[in-house]
């Protein structure tokens, strides 16, 4: 059956190209991400400006995400997506001149960085928006498992590929391979041909209107809210301790080299995208969002063992965590995307976006407080603590709903958990 739907979905013109595209212009960040690292050495800089370029792209992704789900739910998707590489295509043609010329300084380097910032608040609830326009309502989980598993399947390509290509040609081809790549995704982008749905209610609204609609009724659905919440806190539990405590775990208490630090720093990508790809597995019974909350309670508990200094139960816990988050996160994208009409999709995965994304700092802010007072074990150990109280409080909540046996009517909360 899995193969018949994956036939199925990579036989559908419009999915294919999309996935192509956006295969290739996430390889592609993976080769900027690098080349901006080279590129700051390169010009002399250190922590301060490696902080400040982050930070130039994190700060106006999240400013602008809110807006970005507005304007896609006013216009299309595809066109915002293909808009946004087109203009992010332009950026890195400008930063490459920029080097060619030995014109780029870091005041210069970090409008940049926030001009494809910005870009990127208006890409990302496109990006999480168009697939149920594309596929059917039966490809929906098989084609967000593939479209969701491209960033975690990127991580693997894009660096390493990138390190070996700039050490032997240069950051400037780095920044040139990206280039292009945005270039290619949005050639494909143009060609893809998506159901498009707008409303006269949308046309003819204004944005801050739109927008202060599109937070009332996320906030006022039951069922949207606890996804928030739960999202945020395993955010929370999660992005800081992987990021920021594993490294030093790896090195100061489970006394590993390089080579094995590789291994343990990749087991959670691996993982998700292995419990994407298995997400057909599951019977349907089980692809309900009480079932997620329940993924983020096991994921909860098999963290607790990554506190145990051995590198084989911290490989196959951070595995195991990373196999179930794959399959919750596939879970609550379709069942979002299912339950919530196309013209608020937009509004709505800008929200869910915004958990995500603005979980990303607190965590490792979070989590670097926490090193310099507790042991690093522990640090482990009050992550589970935050997913375990994530989970249990969706479970409580979805008790009496249900989003499966409910009706599809978004604005007066029958959608349950």
């Amino acid at each position: 059956m899995k193969s018949i739907v994956t036939n199925s979905l990579f036989a559908n013109r419009n999915f294919s190209l999309f996935f192509f595209g956006q295969s290739l212009s996430t390889i592609g960040d993976g080769f900027q991400q690098i080349a901006i690292i080279y590129l700051i050495f390169d010009m002399g800089g250190r922590g301060s400006e490696m902080a400040f370029s982050q930070l130039s792209l994190f700060l106006p992704r999240i400013m602008i995400l809110l807006l970005g789900g507005v304007v896609v739910d006013r216009l299309n998707a595809k066109q915002i997506i293909w808009v946004t590489d087109l203009f992010r295509f332009a950026i890195i043609s400008i930063l490459v001149l920029l080097l060619a010329f030995d014109s780029l300084t870091f005041p210069l380097l970090y409008i940049m960085l926030s001009l494809s910032g910005l870009a990127s608040g208006f890409f990302y609830p496109a990006f999480n928006s168009i697939v149920p326009s594309l596929v059917e309502v039966a490809e929906l989980e098989q084609a967000n498992a593939w479209v969701q598993s491209i960033s975690q399947t990127a991580i693997f390509i894009g660096p390493p590929l990138a390190g070996l290509v700039i050490s032997n040609f240069g950051v400037t081809t780095g920044f040139i391979i990206n280039g292009f790549s945005y270039l290619i995704a949005c050639l494909t982008g143009i060609l893809i041909k998506n159901k498009e749905i707008i409303t006269n209610k949308m046309k003819e609204s204004h944005i801050i209107k739109d927008f202060l609609d599109g937070f009332q009724q996320v906030w006022n659905a039951k069922w949207l809210r606890t996804i928030l919440i739960v999202n945020l806190l395993g955010g929370l539990a999660v992005v800081g301790p992987l990021q920021i405590i594993l490294p030093l775990y790896s090195k100061e208490v489970l006394k590993i080299g390089t080579s094995q630090m590789g291994i343990v720093m990749a087991a959670f990508g691996i993982g998700s995208v292995l419990g994407m790809m298995m997400i057909s597995k599951l019977k349907t019974e089980y692809k309900t969002l009480r079932m997620f909350y329940i993924l983020e309670i096991f994921q909860g508990i098999i963290l607790c063992f990554v506190a145990i200094p051995s590198l084989i139960i911290v490989v196959f816990a951070i595995g195991i965590v990373g196999i179930l988050n794959g399959i919750a996160s596939i879970i609550m994208i379709s069942k979002i995307q299912s339950n919530v009409p196309s013209y608020n999709l937009g509004r709505t995965m800008s929200f869910v976006t915004l958990a995500s994304f603005g979980a990303v700092p607190i965590s490792q802010l979070l989590s670097g407080w926490l090193s310099g007072f507790i042991p690093l074990n522990f640090v482990f150990i009050f992550s589970s603590g935050l997913l375990l109280i994530g989970g249990f409080f969706g479970v409580i909540v979805s008790k009496r709903n249900s989003t499966d046996k409910a009706k599809r009517i978004y604005d007066n909360e029958t959608i349950g958990g």
